[in-house]
């Protein structure tokens, strides 16, 4: 549907009043603010025509608080802005309500949102999510659903992005709340050029035709992946929305040669095209940064009594693509420049304070934030990629407190050549990237994959293996983007959120989420140490469409050493089970742990080698999206999953008893065989529990 269309069903039966004390943080929008391109919208759950509370989801940067103010000034109802407002809790909304009116107009606002004839717009709940417990963050919904009950038309109208919104949308629902879900859709072509125009158009009539050319020939290197309702590929949808059409737009702001942009563009094509050019964009304007005004300007000069040979390796190095996204990091989280980029001190001191009065117009920046989500993702993909572990440091620093979009998953995935590796401690900022991608109907997996802490005995490097599936409905087909580390520390840090999480790991794990780490879908993580430190652990199910059946869902850590401290687990019993050999563990956490079994008691010297790979080897299924138990033969077959003679004897073995199939791509499981074989139910296996048939079949498998 238009913006209009979603315009009519919100301004339903609505007679706004006025606020009297407008806050800082509730406030009605005096106009639309400009430029604004109005998007398309699509309902993704709608109970009624005109439910009483309707959330509005898009991913990170792409319309919703400037959607959110001109329905305001369209409309006349106020905006709650939460990313400026105080932690919520229980009453707050009625609280702010009392604050913002004259006390005599409280009861009438109140009976207006029972009736659906005033309304509240509520901008950034993903923000309020991150800012206060999961008890208080309840209440403060608990609140919205009193208010909004019994009205005839939308009373509370819910703006936020990603997995915290679909969260919200199952506990009203839950709550037995009427709440309808639409998604601001992606630009299509005409809607993208409108876009560019709003922010790049020259004022003078005659370089149009120039700029016109140069505009349509970047949006035909897009093709269709611009317009996502002729090319049916969300897996390319992210291109239609503003953030990486404002980076085509500073490309063309910044360059009025429009020549010269159509040169940039020429020669990119193959696969992730769109991506692909969005990198040649970064690049052009980090270059042409560097070349035709860091160069000219400051840096020449200021070598001119320098040496020749020095002065031109210099000139290479100064102010190169890599450095300007660190300064750009640095200086956004407000931290001097951790590098010393010259020996020679009075030089660097002359350089520093040149780049200091230049770097604060650089084409990435905006009032000291970085202009949007793409170039946010450049800068972090190409310090993490970067030889300084300065950088490196740098951009754990930035994704630590700006969550980046699935922009970053991309872009890296572009800027990583086949068999290269990644810092391993980037792997969660790639995970936490992907919490956009979750939909009613795309389901998406995380999986770390790395020796298992039951086949390391030693201290030493091992590599691991981080790999992301996403499913797209128009197709049924699984995108996978795969990234390479060494395991060359002894601790990753994993959170906040947990989102169909799969992890195998001979190192330690910490699970770190302040106030809360999140739980979605069904997680497992194996590793030697598993260490929490968060306030809440809440677990809940994947969205899916009213009536279907929720997926499983529920973390379940299995270790040689569990310790930590949670404040409260919410979930549904057996959602969190801890399994290990030596536990330090307080309540709650404490209510979910048990000491791991000893086994079958055998004189069989291999036994033991036989029940570690047949557990690893039926660990790494995972119940697939047709109903199955599936995974990739190449995972299966892995070194790391094998490790030797004794692990292929198993899998041997396996296929033999019909426990496996396969075909060219995937290993099966056959359940009603894996029950008749092994005598435990999969789940079972996965928490070590044990059983006579198990023992009967592993001696069975000759070595």
């Amino acid at each position: 549907m238009n913006y209009n269309a979603f315009k009519s069903i919100v301004s339903s039966r609505k007679q706004p009043i006025p606020l009297s004390n407008p806050l800082g943080s509730f406030y009605q929008q005096p106009q639309r603010p400009q430029p604004y391109i109005e998007p398309r919208l699509s309902k993704l759950e709608f109970p009624v025509e005109k439910p009483p509370l309707l959330l509005v989801t898009a991913m990170g940067a792409s319309g919703k608080t400037t959607t959110a103010r001109s329905l305001s000034a369209d409309i006349g109802l106020p905006v709650l802005d939460l990313a400026a407002h105080k932690p919520v809790g229980d009453n707050t909304l009625t609280g702010i309500l009392t604050s913002a009116y004259a006390i005599e107009k409280v009861g009438e606002v109140l009976q207006a949102l029972r009736a659906g004839t005033n309304g509240i717009i509520i901008d950034g709940i993903d923000e309020a999510r991150s800012k206060t417990s999961e008890l208080a963050f309840e209440a403060f919904l608990d609140d919205l659903i009193e208010r909004s009950k019994g009205a005839a038309s939308p009373a509370i109208i819910v703006f936020g992005r990603g997995q915290v919104l679909l969260d919200v949308w199952c506990y009203l629902a839950d709550k037995g709340a009427q709440v309808g879900v639409v998604q601001i859709d992606p630009f299509d072509l005409t809607q993208a050029k409108n876009y560019i125009d709003s922010l790049a158009a020259p004022k003078q009539p005659g370089q149009y035709s120039n700029y016109e050319q140069a505009r349509d020939g970047v949006l035909e290197k897009l093709g269709s992946a611009v317009n996502s309702v002729e090319s049916h590929d969300s897996f390319l949808a992210f291109l239609g929305y503003p953030p990486v059409l404002d980076a085509i737009a500073t490309l063309l702001c910044e360059e009025r040669n429009y020549h010269r942009v159509n040169q940039a563009i020429d020669g990119t094509s193959g696969t992730n095209l769109g991506v692909k050019l969005l990198l040649q964009i970064s690049h052009y304007l980090l270059d042409r940064e560097q070349n035709d005004k860091a160069l000219p300007n400051f840096i020449r000069p200021m070598l001119a009594d320098v040496p020749e040979s020095e002065a031109s390796r210099l000139e290479r190095i100064l102010y190169d693509r890599d450095e300007q996204c660190a300064r750009i990091l640095a200086a956004v989280l407000q931290q001097p420049f951790p590098r010393k980029v010259m020996d020679d001190r009075a030089l660097c001191e002359c350089y520093e304070e040149k780049v200091a009065t230049w770097s604060p117009e650089h084409p990435f920046l905006i009032n000291a934030k970085i202009r949007n989500p793409v170039f946010s993702a450049v800068a972090v993909a190409r310090c993490v990629l970067s030889r300084f572990d300065e950088y490196r440091m740098l951009a754990r620093a930035y994704a630590a407190v700006h969550p980046q979009t699935s922009h970053l998953l991309h872009i890296m995935r572009a800027l990583v050549q086949d068999g290269d590796n990644i810092p391993v401690s980037c792997f969660n900022m790639l995970m936490q990237s992907c919490n956009e991608l979750v939909s009613i109907d795309a389901p998406v997996v995380c999986e770390i994959s790395g020796d298992s802490w039951e086949d390391v005995d030693q201290e030493e490097h091992t590599t691991a293996e981080l790999s992301i599936y996403i499913e797209h409905p128009e197709d049924g087909e699984q995108r996978t983007l795969t990234f390479h580390s060494v395991l060359d520390m002894n601790e990753i840090t994993l959170g906040p959120v947990l989102l169909n999480v799969r992890v195998t790991l001979p190192c330690d794990v910490h699970l770190q989420g302040i106030p809360t780490l999140s739980v979605v879908g069904d997680c497992a993580i194996s590793a030697r140490r598993v260490r929490f430190e968060t306030g809440d652990i809440v677990v809940r199910p994947v969205p899916v469409p009213r009536g279907d059946l929720a997926p499983d869902c529920g973390l379940l850590v299995t270790a040689e050493v569990i310790n930590g401290h949670s404040d409260n687990v919410t979930g549904g019993a057996g959602t969190l089970m801890l399994i290990a050999k030596e536990r330090d563990l307080d309540y709650p956490l404490a209510v979910h742990a048990r000491t791991m079994g000893m086994g079958l008691q055998t004189s069989d010297p291999d036994f033991e080698s036989k029940l570690r790979r047949l557990r690893r080897i039926l660990s790494e299924f995972r119940s697939h999206s047709r109903g199955s138990l599936a995974k990739y033969r190449a995972k299966i077959e892995h070194q790391r999953v094998l490790q030797n003679e004794i692990g292929r004897k198993v899998l041997e073995a396996l296929l033999r008893v019909g426990v496996l199939r396969c075909d060219r791509r995937f290993y099966y499981v056959d359940t009603v065989a894996f029950d008749r074989e092994i005598g435990i139910t999969w789940h079972q296996l996965r928490q070590y529990e044990t059983s006579e048939n198990l023992e009967r079949f592993l001696r069975s498998v000759r070595t």
